[in-house]
């Protein structure tokens, strides 16, 4: 008997190829899509977990409450050693300094790498395992260093590195003490090598004694058992002894490892490769993930349901033939459940087929394998199998109760409920698909208009060569400017501590209010030279820049309408003149710049100071203008190495490195459009299934209403006048919650489109548009075919 039911429901799909292709295909891109959206959804929740004592891991951050407002800081040098010895609690505390370097086995394949300085006691609170080397002497010295295995082999092939000496800035030499595994891609920290801390911070440094310096992040290892809370109440204390509180107060808190990722807020003034997500795209992701498998499964549904009414002769002559209501019932089921599992399968199939095309399009390694993620297969496995029981209900309940006659003599009608049903489903898809639309239309206009609004400043064609503070830069800076600047196509020269778009430094600066009292502020700091300004636009709106002779300048200080806006000057006027001191200089503000992004536009634009010291500078941008690039670039290559020899020529492009700062919001953006399309391409499935369906059911009344006259373009309309009114209903309940959604999703961003009337307009109207050509096709067949034909049912 089952081999029975198995072979009639083979002959169900394949007598009706057109349509179970339909309802296969649709739920197959379902399935998929959805199970890619979990990935991606677990990939960024699951940030971190890799670490096997994760849930005892915790981060130090210390916030600090002025009189101008509260800065969110990492924490200085000093504290990891002193907070390990003052409680028990604490198994392991380390620090890690994020940076980036030149390096290389060798001058020709140095490159920039993100790197970090490290205390020995990462590797005992992270899981981190070491695959070559002795754990207990990787950081002995100072530039001694640890290489990840993707290092080891890009500068050293299958030779064994540990032993062997690296190139520091084409100057230095470390020794490589060891090989780790490469850091998992879902880590909120991820370098390419490790350097033992005492490469950075001396004992008996400033740097080693400095509570009020920050940059480190100081990661804590709590005892099994111990009470995270019972430490965060002692902090206080802690904090009261060791920081002076006298003019700011400090507060010191613990972050779950688990929560850094999506919740933690980006601190310290070189962040380096300390990533942080979005939880926001996290539920966006979520609801894509159901919206697309709601899509799919009712959409099959859906047409199971409307299908199965042309099985109502066959229902006839199988229970004249003597079968029971139970085998009818059972065979219905199976016949639903059979083209779900066609679809799982094929789901399977083209998920690992797409799964390196996946992994490349969110810019990380999401997934090696599909099945890697059993429980999510075993997930999708059972709504597949429920889908087909669904779908399966109606024509086993309704159908196989039919009475042979009836159903012989075609005396049957779906009924107002299960056309109802239809109609809502119908939308309810194109509700989400018009959802979708909206969305894909806000995300890509504000990503539109981060990347293309007024930043402040010139980044076309602007080459930064990176030469990582070079003394033989910074003591004859004029001299380096001028033989660059002799080269055809390069029309200026600067330096700088930074450019925009990469990380700066963030320096005490105590500055005069009102009142003329000293107020301490963490501000972003620049460092340039007389040139950098004018070459990048940057407007000077009162007082003065930099003079070309910096070294008759190193009192002057310029800041930014920021700064001015939160010194609480009323206007930029009132901040010239003003003292300031910053480490062991002062000097007076002679003028004030117009703000520019120097930071992605997702972010205010902080209060900056800019000075010319010297000893800052390690970029030094060429404007470039020339016909043949690669040519410029050669020749400033073969000049640099007269300038600079044995230093890795390192160079990057302003435009493209501003840009990389939103590589992560083009990504999301890429994955939810392909997420959306692939969702309104379900609902055109579906669509175009139930107006063929529809266009049978009514081939006589179309044969006869041609007979009396009417003309092919009002069947047409006659048919597509349903679907509009149902696209209207489906506008009107999409657009609050599309508003609502997006309007949320919008707060993420300092700097932000409104959201206008006409992008529901277009939507809804892209949405009949999609749907009236789905359906088109049908229409005019069914309008221009012989009535005659329509009547005899041919």
């Amino acid at each position: 008997m089952l081999k029975n039911y198995f072979k009639t429901a083979f002959r169900y799909f394949w007598n009706n190829r057109a349509f179970s292709a339909i309802n296969i295909v649709g739920l197959t891109i379902g399935i998929c899509v959805c199970f890619f959206a979990l990935l991606y959804v677990k990939f960024e929740l699951n940030h971190d977990s890799y670490n096997k004592q994760a849930s005892n891991i915790y981060r130090l951050v210390t916030d600090v409450k002025t009189p101008l407002g509260i800065n969110y800081e990492s924490t200085p040098a000093p504290i990891a050693p002193a907070i390990e010895t003052a409680f028990p609690e604490i198994k392991s505390a380390a620090r890690v300094f994020m940076d980036d370097m030149i390096v290389g086995s060798n001058p020709d394949n140095s490159s920039k790498e993100e790197i970090a300085y490290a205390d020995p006691l990462v590797f005992s609170i992270f899981t981190w395992p070491l695959l070559r080397g002795d754990a207990k002497h990787l950081f002995d010295a100072p530039y001694n260093v640890v290489l990840t295995a993707s290092a080891a082999k890009k500068y050293f092939g299958n030779a064994d590195p540990v032993g062997q000496t690296m190139i520091i800035n084409g100057q230095q030499k470390a020794a490589v003490t060891g090989v780790m595994k490469d850091i998992p891609y879902n880590s909120h920290l991820r370098v390419s090598m490790l350097f033992s801390m005492s490469t950075l911070v001396q004992p008996g440094s400033s740097w080693s004694t400095d509570w009020k310096r920050f940059g480190f992040y100081t990661y804590l290892l709590l005892k099994p058992g111990a009470n995270p809370d019972g430490l965060s109440a002692k902090l206080p204390a802690f904090v009261k002894a060791n920081f002076d509180q006298s003019q700011l107060k400090y507060t010191l808190s613990l972050e779950p490892l688990s929560k850094v990722y999506l919740y933690g807020k980006p601190r310290g003034h070189r962040t380096g490769s300390s990533e942080s997500g979005s939880i926001s795209n996290i539920y966006i992701f979520s609801v894509i993930a159901v919206f697309v498998l709601f899509i799919a499964c009712f959409n099959f549904i859906n047409l199971t349901t409307a299908f199965s009414m042309k099985r109502a002769k066959e229902i006839g002559v199988r229970k004249v033939l003597g079968a029971s209501k139970k085998q009818l019932v059972v065979q219905f089921f199976l016949d639903a459940v059979f083209i779900c599992m066609m679809a799982f399968g094929a789901a399977l199939v083209l998920a690992a087929l797409l799964l390196p095309m996946f992994n490349q399009l969110s810019g990380t390694i999401i997934a090696t394998g599909i099945f890697e993620n059993w429980g999510y297969i075993a997930g999708l496995f059972i709504i597949s199998i429920m889908v087909g029981i669904l779908s399966g209900i109606y024509p086993a309940l309704f159908l196989s109760g039919f009475k042979p006659v009836k159903s012989l003599k075609g005396q049957f009608s779906a009924g107002n409920g299960s056309l109802l049903l239809r109609k809502s489903l119908v939308v309810a898809q194109f509700a989400i698909s018009i959802i979708l639309i909206i969305s894909t239309v806000i995300v890509y206009t504000q990503l539109d208009f981060m990347q293309n609004q007024q930043l402040g400043f010139k980044k076309s064609h602007r080459l930064v060569i990176d030469y990582q503070f070079d003394s033989r830069i910074n003591e004859h800076p004029d001299v380096a400017k001028q033989l660059l600047t002799t080269i055809p196509g390069v029309n200026s020269a600067s330096l700088s501590s930074s450019v925009p778009g990469t990380a700066n430094d963030r320096f005490v600066t105590f500055i005069d209010d009102k009142q003329n009292l000293q107020q301490q502020v963490q501000a972003e700091a620049y460092y340039v030279d007389g040139d950098f300004l004018n070459q990048y636009g940057i407007k000077v709106i009162v007082g003065r820049g930099i003079a070309k002779q910096f070294a008759t300048d190193d009192k002057a200080m310029l800041i930014n309408e920021a700064m001015v806006k939160k010194m609480g000057f009323a206007n930029a006027d009132e901040a010239i003149g003003k003292r300031f001191k910053q480490f062991k200089a002062d000097g007076t503000i002679v003028g004030v710049v117009k703000d520019f992004h120097f930071h992605s536009s997702m972010e205010l634009v902080q209060p900056m100071v800019i000075r010319p010291i010297n000893g800052f500078f390690t970029c030094l941008t060429l404007d470039v203008n020339s016909s043949n690039i690669q040519q410029t670039i050669s020749a400033v290559e073969k000049q640099w190495k007269q300038i600079a020899p044995g230093l890795p020529f390192v160079y990057f492009f302003e435009d493209e490195a501003y840009n990389n700062q939103y590589i992560s919001q083009l990504r999301f953006g890429r994955l939810f459009v392909c997420f959306s399309v692939l969702a309104i391409l379900i609902s055109c499935l579906g669509l175009l299934g139930l107006s063929a369906f529809s266009t049978a059911q009514r081939k006589k009344e179309i044969g006869i209403r041609k007979i009396l006259g009417a003309s092919a373009a009002s069947i047409t309309v006659l048919l597509s006048r349903d679907l509009v009114r149902l696209i209207i209903v489906a506008l009107l309940v999409a657009s609050p919650l599309s508003w609502w959604v997006m309007h949320r999703w919008l707060q993420t961003f300092a700097y932000r489109i409104n959201i206008s009337l006409w992008v529901f307009v277009f939507s809804g109207s892209a949405a009949l548009v999609i749907a009236l050509l789905t359906i088109s096709f049908q229409s005019v067949k069914a309008a221009i075919v012989n009535p005659v034909k329509s009547l005899r049912g041919n």
